[in-house]
């Protein structure tokens, strides 16, 4: 019998908007439950709940992406994370890449389409581990 529990999302966007539109995208996807953060040391501080999958951007207003991830990586070794952002730079996307991410999604108008279909996925593996 497959049980599989509930994934604990936590989604960091700046833009209160689009964490929402996030939220809303992700309420479709089953056996999951999102919850927003502003500001990435609001997130940090929430990692001991250890969740699945992290949705993060790369501009934040108090700490940088690359270093959100760093920091993730560091305390919640088994955390996914999955970058959603506007910044197109090579390098960076290079980067964070390096770090382990599960994937790099760049803000477009099927963004929300190819996000639903990574959690999915990505959901399914996280079971699959277990």
């Amino acid at each position: 019998m497959n049980t599989c529990k509930k994934k604990q999302i936590f989604v960091i966007e700046d833009n209160k908007t689009e964490g929402m539109l996030l939220k809303l995208c992700l309420g479709s996807v089953k056996n999951v439950i999102v919850t927003n953060y502003t500001y990435g040391e609001e997130l940090l501080k929430n990692l001991y709940k250890q969740p699945e999958i992290v949705i993060a951007d790369m501009m934040l207003p108090d700490i940088a992406g690359d270093e959100l991830i760093h920091a993730i990586r560091e305390n919640s070794p088994n955390t996914e994370v999955i970058v959603v952002s506007s910044q197109k730079d090579v390098d960076l996307i290079a980067r964070v890449q390096e770090m382990g991410i599960y994937n790099y999604l760049v803000k477009s108008e099927t963004c929300m389409e190819i996000l639903q279909k990574a959690i999915e996925d990505l959901t399914f593996l996280i079971d699959k581990r277990r």
